[in-house]
């Protein structure tokens, strides 16, 4: 994907980041995101890593482009576990409002964790029945199947 083709939204916290119109503290930055310190973080080193190419959530980017932005996404994680001397990290996508997701701009977030720190994690599980796996597993294959010939 060509630089020149990728869209953005005036009116989008993260695309005046990206064009420069509101600061940021950035820590990487190449064709085809940036990633910068998240102003309000889990913990400190917390980074966001921001696509070039406006789109609401992950549902809406480009397969091809999501696969150039991943693979910054290991050595930014390693570059923030050795700077914050972090025990682990996460590495989150937050798609909706009800998931968290608060700039309709999709993004990864990479937060350092550390023992002890006030996180809460693990979230709560919930357990199938053999029937309902069986159908969910479908649902998801033939939803899978249906963008083959979308």
């Amino acid at each position: 994907m060509n630089p020149e083709q990728y869209h953005t939204d005036p009116n989008c916290l993260f695309c005046k980041i990206l064009n420069g119109t509101i600061p940021s503290k950035i820590v990487y930055s190449d064709d085809h995101c940036i990633a910068f310190l998240d102003i309000r973080p889990v913990n400190h080193g917390h980074v966001l890593v921001v696509p070039r190419h406006h789109h609401k959530d992950i549902r809406e980017l480009p397969g091809e482009f999501a696969a150039l932005v991943a693979t910054v996404i290991p050595n930014l994680a390693r570059a923030v576990v050795q700077a914050t001397c972090a025990d682990g990290f996460n590495i989150i996508i937050n798609n909706g409002l009800v998931a968290g997701q608060t700039i309709f701009h999709g993004h990864w977030h990479i937060i350092p964790r550390f023992l002890n720190d006030s996180v809460d994690w693990p979230w709560p599980h919930k357990a199938y029945s053999d029937e309902d796996k069986d159908q969910m597993a479908l649902l998801i294959e033939q939803a899978l199947e249906s963008q083959k010939t979308d």
